[in-house]
């Protein structure tokens, strides 16, 4: 216990005199935020001029060996919590889940664009979200709905990949670690003509884990195989337009996630290998052209398909009582969006069109357990099209070069289709669950945002309203046989902002109020089976975020973030259970990031970075809790002509923590086992890279 308050209180003391890793980058050696450097603002907006809360994130910061390199690595950021569970890694900004409350859902509240084509929860498994050949990462906190529209209630993080240059170049990486990490991975840029660029890049990733099966006697039990392939043209069809082609083959393969029994042991005990293969390819074109000095115009085109097939032990036990569970899933997803921008002294308007459609297909097959002896085999098979068609409009008046008046709206329209089959054998008890359930439905919505920003200098001021939005949807209620529709869920934001900028200090702070009305939750009834999705919940949320970083005399730099929400419902009951009250799942009140980056000389530097994540609650009722959390990680740099070595240690300290607590069973359920999620062991590694 003294070692760990020990650890605790060098931890603290770090992140009140640190600042944080993921923070913006500059123009100077530690690159911060360029004004203008906000790819994710579609009307071009500057980072001054934006009212939003936005975290800029730059390759030097993220391409590094003691960063995940997954959506994990923004673990900890202001308001920014990440999980690792049963089904992937998943992530909350302000408190606010991506699959939502009670986690039922497909659709994200927040999402993940890469290289502007959205990524399907099946294309972040297969290991989209990459950070080999970056440019930038942008968190963008609060609804983004008016211009990203669904799936951005809680707001949107965007990855951006070096495009092609007119220089040839490259790049190559060989690295390895404990738990049997080997990674390697290579770039090249190559000018073919004066108007044809190619870059291709490739990282593969190996790493036994961390977790063994004991029954198996598999210490390789969570072990994954990444392989990511990018090829990216880049066509200059004239002075003034440009054709850009990226296409990405993704492939992962990966082991369990979750721990049983002692979780300091990393331990499972079940007679099946958890087993799940996602492949993923993907397409985006860009077309832009620079009308004139004031009017432009880009089209962005994506596609993705991905597959997905998953075995695992049904029962969870080191007895092979209902043998293995079997799930596949496949998706498609195509958007068109095109943008039109005018800009002049007075006036700036985008002025934008967007149609997506996401094809959803899921398959089950297990042998569900009604008692110990008693099982039937069960099939399910679910199926759901979402086609979305959007105009929206961001409108920007400056009354001087200081006062500017924002306005916005997205007008929106979306037809779901849900479809559900359930098999189950005659001589089942629950024999009048099998059947077919299909419905449709449609929402219009319209979306408004007003604000104001006062812009002087090195400084900032802004204030906005505007609404956020998930789509209403179809849900089936298994026991009942039956299906039932509900509305689209909304909230209303209101946020003021304060930034500051100088050649080497950047201070942000937003503080925000969001009122949650209509929330879409799952409502369970007398048992498992009989649960359906309805509005049933109204809840709120406030806090505020801040980021800084200071560049020393001698290029040392600090950097430091923090973030604090307040999460309630307001009302919200399920099966005779009241939440109104209660915090929302994976909320952690406070988070925060801090680093130290000492520079020696020109060849030799240090980072020293620490985050703190606070205590959380993992279900709606709050019984079951995540400790608070601190990391400090290690990295340190030597440069010599073209090769750079890094060495590197994740979670110096070995700190071990049980994130998720796996729900209490019955003593009359069949089901016993219990699944427990857990952070990541400390890491050691070291990385050669080199540069041509």
């Amino acid at each position: 216990m003294g070692r760990l308050n020990r650890m605790k209180k060098l931890t603290i003391i770090a992140l009140f005199t640190l600042s944080p890793v993921l923070s913006a980058e500059t123009r100077y050696q530690l690159d911060t935020i360029e004004v203008n450097d906000v790819k994710g603002n579609k009307d071009q907006t500057s980072f001054l001029e934006s009212n939003e809360s936005i975290s800029v994130l730059k390759p030097k910061n993220l391409n590094r060996g003691d960063l995940n390199n997954s959506v994990q690595m923004l673990n900890g950021l202001s308001n920014v919590q990440t999980q690792t569970d049963k089904n992937g890694s998943t992530f909350s900004i302000r408190g606010i889940s991506d699959m939502g409350v009670t986690g039922y859902q497909k659709d994200n509240l927040a999402s993940i664009l890469v290289d502007d084509v959205f990524q399907t929860p099946l294309a972040l498994k297969a290991g989209s979200f990459e950070n080999w050949d970056l440019e930038s990462v942008e968190v963008h906190r609060g609804a983004q709905s008016t211009t990203q529209g669904v799936n951005s209630l809680a707001g949107n993080i965007l990855l951006y990949h070096s495009k092609p240059t007119e220089q040839d170049e490259g790049a190559a990486k060989l690295s390895a670690g404990n738990f049997g990490r080997k990674e390697g991975a290579f770039l090249i840029n190559q000018k073919v003509t004066d108007k044809f660029s190619v870059r291709a890049s490739y990282n593969k990733e190996y790493t036994d884990g961390y977790i063994k099966n004991k029954t198996t006697r598999n210490d390789k039990w969570n072990a994954h195989n990444k392989d990511h392939f990018v090829t990216d043209f880049l066509y200059r069809l004239s002075s003034t337009e440009e054709l850009r082609l990226n296409l990405k083959l993704l492939r992962m393969n990966r082991g369990g996630s979750y721990v049983q029994d002692n979780y300091k042991k990393f331990q499972v005990a079940e007679d099946q290998d958890y087993k799940e293969i996602t492949n993923n390819i993907q397409a985006g074109l860009t077309y832009t052209n620079a009308i004139s000095s004031n009017l432009s115009d880009k089209l962005i085109i994506g596609v993705s398909r991905s597959d997905s097939i998953t075995k695992s032990d049904e029962d969870g036990t080191a007895v092979n009582k209902a043998g293995t569970r079997v799930g596949k899933d496949n998706d498609q997803f195509m958007s068109i969006e095109n943008q039109l921008l005018y800009k002049s002294k007075k006036i700036k308007n985008l002025l934008g069109f967007h149609l997506h459609q996401y094809d959803l297909r899921n398959k089950y097959a297990m042998n569900l357990m009604f008692t110990t002896t008693q099982m039937y085999p069960v099939t399910q098979e679910n199926e759901k099209t979402r086609h979305t068609y959007a105009i929206f409009d961001s409108f920007t008046y400056n009354f001087t070069e200081k006062h500017s008046l924002i306005l916005g709206a997205r007008f929106e329209v979306v037809k779901n289709q849900f479809g559900a089959d359930i098999g189950i054998p005659s001589t089942s008890p629950y024999a009048s669950l099998a059947g077919n359930h299909e419905d449709t439905s449609t929402n219009t919505v319209i979306l408004p945002k007003i604000g104001y920003n006062y812009h002087n200098g090195n400084y900032s001021l802004g204030a906005f309203y505007t609404q956020g939005y998930r789509t209403g949807g179809l849900s089936v209620n298994r026991w009942k046989a039956t299906t039932n529709t509900y509305d689209p869920e909304k909230t209303d934001n209101y946020e003021v902002s304060y930034k500051y900028m100088r050649e080497k200090f950047l201070f942000t702070m937003n503080a925000f109020y969001t009122k949650w009305k209509d929330q879409q939750v799952e409502v369970i009834f007398s048992n498992s089976f009989d649960t359906q999705v309805q509005n049933a919940s109204q809840s709120e949320l406030y806090g505020a975020e801040l980021e800084a970083s200071y560049e020393l005399e001698n290029a040392d730099s600090l950097r430091f973030n923090a973030g604090y929400v307040h999460t309630q419902f307001l009302s919200f009951k399920n099966n005779s259970k009241t939440y109104t009250g209660n915090f929302f799942p994976d909320a952690a009140t406070v988070t925060s990031q801090a680093s130290y980056w000492k520079v020696f000389n020109d060849s030799w530097k240090s980072i020293v970075s620490a985050r703190y994540v606070g205590k959380s609650y993992t279900d709606p009722d709050n019984s079951r809790s995540s400790p608070e959390q601190f990391y400090t990680d290690f990295n340190t740099q030597y440069n010599f002509s073209s090769y750079m070595v890094e060495f590197y240690v994740r979670n110096i300290f070995d700190q071990k923590y049980r994130l998720l607590n796996g729900a209490p069973r019955s003593t009359t359920s069949p089901y016993q086992a219990s699944y427990h999620r857990v952070n990541a062991p400390r890491e050691l590694g070291a990385r050669l890279n080199y540069y041509w």
